[in-house]
């Protein structure tokens, strides 16, 4: 977890709840195993590893520019989940991951439900999920 992730997600109006984090799982297919899933069958696969912070951030951006105002955020190996704003995601996404410590899944739902993940290893993969 990110140093002081709760405080941090409070300080930028994320809302964070148990019930949040069990939306989360709902999304991505109902277990934590269905991640494992998604990431392996991703349509696009990106090496962030030698990225600076503004690439990142705007590697995260070009996944996120139809979402909406805001986004399901999920640390999944630390059971927290909130809803928050996409700028404040992008503007804070060095304090809200950590690399080769966290795992960061953002759910969007719109155009269509979307799973992108910022993992640990500094890979970013991207899922679209069909409705049906």
């Amino acid at each position: 977890m990110p140093p002081k992730l709760i405080g941090t997600l409070e300080a930028l109006g994320g809302e964070s709840t148990p019930e949040m984090f069990d939306e989360f799982v709902r999304a991505i297919g109902g277990s934590l195993s269905d991640l494992v899933r998604l990431r392996r069958d991703a349509e696009e696969r990106i090496d962030l590893s030698h990225a600076t912070v503004p690439e990142l951030r705007a590697a995260v951006e070009g996944h996120l520019q139809e979402a909406g105002e805001s986004v399901l955020a999920a640390w999944p190996s630390d059971r927290v989940a909130a809803r928050i704003r996409v700028t404040l995601l992008l503007q804070s996404l060095d304090d809200l991951w950590c690399p080769a410590m966290d795992d960061l899944v953002v759910i969007t739902d719109r155009p269509e439900l979307t799973v992108v993940v910022l993992d640990h290893e500094e890979q970013l993969t991207c899922t679209r999920i069909p409705r049906s």
